[in-house]
């Protein structure tokens, strides 16, 4: 049994059917049942159960098929290092990154990535950190930069690089009545509407923090969470840097509430892969991208 047939055994699993597996694997119905028998026979087992409704994997099959999930993701990891090891100014870059990092650190890592390769692809994909890290691990995603615990992720076949730590701060618009309080606490707070960011990922919070109120409302999109703070009473709370602009245009105020809690970042990637020159290429500019923005915050 080869990689092919398990291939045609996830196919048929999934179709439900040889007809229709067969126009998934664009062969002709009678090659792919005599394919399918051969495999039975070679293996000495019935792999699916037949009936009026179809076919059904057996206990054996499904087993296959759970199996060689690792298998394929180890092959598409070989695959992607091959098209990628000589490479700089040609081919494709897949990356995955966290809501924050795609507002703070991926646009200036872009626009260089853009002016500094040739007929380069660039693949991003958006999401929370537990699907990123499935997506990583299933060799889907090259590169992936969010909210992650490097604890966690400390694995000899991973190479983890800190990216930016920030301290999470409230704001408000600049014209809000909380700043009319000589002291601002948590119990003052209480008294407005909070918006946060969905928690998620890498946060590190002292024991004796203060506890924010409830949230009233919870978002993943930062436009709109800044937009609303900026417009309304809403006040909101998140990485200082994610309100950086607003905060130097005067129309966010950081309200004077020592949180502490501080949000963290880090950057996942194969050794093999960060080996090949256009994802060396592409870390190096996301390293120097953090530690500026690291520069500006502190």
């Amino acid at each position: 049994m080869d990689l092919s047939d398990i291939e045609l055994i996830k196919t048929v699993a999934n179709a439900g059917s040889l007809s229709e597996a067969s126009k998934r694997l664009n062969q002709s119905q009678p090659t792919l049942s005599r394919k399918l028998m051969r495999l039975e026979d070679s293996l000495k087992t019935k792999l699916f159960h037949r009936s009026s409704k179809g076919l059904m994997p057996t206990e054996i099959a499904q087993y296959i098929i759970g199996a060689a999930t690792p298998l394929n993701a180890h092959l598409r990891s070989i695959t992607r290092y091959v098209e990628l090891a000589s490479q700089r100014d040609i081919g494709s870059l897949n990356v995955g990154v966290g809501p924050i990092i795609e507002q703070i650190l991926l646009p200036e890592v872009l626009e260089r990535f853009v002016a500094t390769t040739g007929d380069v692809e660039i693949s991003v994909v958006t999401e929370d950190e537990r699907t990123l890290l499935k997506m990583f691990y299933a060799s889907e995603l090259d590169v992936v930069i969010g909210p992650i615990d490097i604890g966690q992720n400390k694995r000899k076949s991973i190479v983890t690089k800190s990216m930016i730590s920030d301290m999470i701060v409230a704001v408000a618009n600049a014209g809000h009545p909380v700043f009319g309080y000589k002291t601002i606490n948590a119990g003052v707070l209480e008294q407005f509407s909070l918006a946060v960011p969905k928690t998620q990922g890498s946060i590190r919070q002292s024991k004796n923090a203060p506890v924010l109120p409830k949230p009233k409302v919870v978002f993943d999109n930062y436009d709109i969470l800044r937009r609303l703070t900026v417009e309304t009473d809403l006040i909101s709370a998140g990485p200082r840097a994610v309100f950086k602009n607003e905060i130097d245009a005067k129309q966010l105020r950081i309200i004077n509430l020592d949180l502490k809690i501080f949000w963290e970042s880090a950057l996942l990637v194969r050794p093999e892969v960060l080996a090949t020159p256009l994802i060396k290429h592409f870390v190096n500019l996301c390293e120097a991208a953090a530690r500026t923005i690291q520069d500006e915050n502190t």
